[in-house]
């Protein structure tokens, strides 16, 4: 038996670190048998890490996870098993992607009329040739000298991950430092992944800054109305009693659940690849079950 893990990032993530060839070989290591490669508005690494995995005795899944948004609540939404070539999953990434050079000359305005420095050098440091997130622009401006002995940098200095809180506590959608961008509705996401062959899911539920309330079902009934398919509800961070609400939720409305890591590398240095030792393989076969389901119609 090998373990699963369905949410790995790699290189072509801003926030993420290792190639193709270092996550199988990671993989390897750690006894991960089954990975799905999800990078932040991206799957430029996924076809080759498929091709590769044969080498490795790994299975590798097609994926993706995008911000989007719903109701003015921010959500982060995973896409599995769909057609790497399909137009309709290229297309939306490309939009996202095509706008993000334009936020992040914004964002760094918009720091400075908060009286905080950063560069965008700094931050496509941070981010490579992937386009920039919000943790590339938290970067820029968490390092910044200039900005030491701001109450604000001093504030973030207490997380184990001070780039990382920056962004989802200040940046991202509904924040109090939040540049406008485009980001996709749920809606468009799941009919985006649907028509490329692919099961739509939502990420991490339980995650503190983009929790999701399970009591008051309405808010996830409407999801499931738009086409979601699945809920991740295995993660790195959720609770014993986070994971049977989701999984009495999804059992009850048939969806599909799945488990993942969220492994970044140096990003998120606590997170190691196959962490949950999650070994259900019944998970992968549901989810490739779902997949045929939806692309037969």
């Amino acid at each position: 038996m090998n373990k699963i893990d369905l949410h790995v990032h790699t290189k072509a993530s801003s926030d993420g670190e290792l190639s193709p060839d270092e996550i199988l070989m990671l993989a390897v290591d750690e006894g991960v048998g089954v990975i799905a490669i999800t990078d932040h508005d991206s799957i430029d690494c996924v076809s080759e890490t498929i091709k590769k995995a044969p080498q490795y005795g790994v299975e590798a899944l097609s994926g993706t996870e995008l911000f989007c948004k719903k109701d003015e609540k921010f959500l982060h939404m995973l896409g599995y098993c769909f057609d790497t070539d399909a137009l309709e999953i290229n297309r939306l990434i490309k939009n996202i992607a095509a706008d993000r050079d334009r936020w992040l000359t914004e964002q760094i305005k918009l720091f400075r009329k908060k009286g905080l420095y950063a560069e965008e050098d700094k931050a496509r440091e941070f981010c490579r040739d992937t386009p920039p997130l919000f943790s590339s622009a938290a970067y820029a401006m968490f390092y910044d000298e200039r900005n030491a002995n701001h109450p604000l940098i001093d504030e973030y200095k207490k997380y184990e991950n001070p780039v990382h809180q920056i962004s989802v506590r200040l940046l991202a959608y509904g924040k109090p430092f939040y540049t406008p961008h485009y980001i996709p509705d749920t809606s468009d996401f799941i009919k985006a992944v649907k028509a490329s062959g692919g099961v739509p899911v939502l990420a991490h539920p339980g995650y503190d800054q983009m929790r999701v309330d399970f009591n008051d079902k309405r808010f996830m009934d409407s999801l499931v109305q738009e086409g979601l398919e699945g809920v991740e509800v295995y993660y790195t961070t959720h609770t014993e009693d986070d994971i049977k609400t989701y999984l009495k939720y999804c059992l009850e409305r048939d969806l599909i659940y799945t488990t993942g890591s969220d492994f970044h590398g140096r990003y998120k240095p606590s997170i190691r690849l196959g962490q949950l030792g999650i070994m259900d393989y019944k998970i992968v076969e549901n989810l490739k079950k779902r997949r045929d389901q939806i692309r037969v119609g």
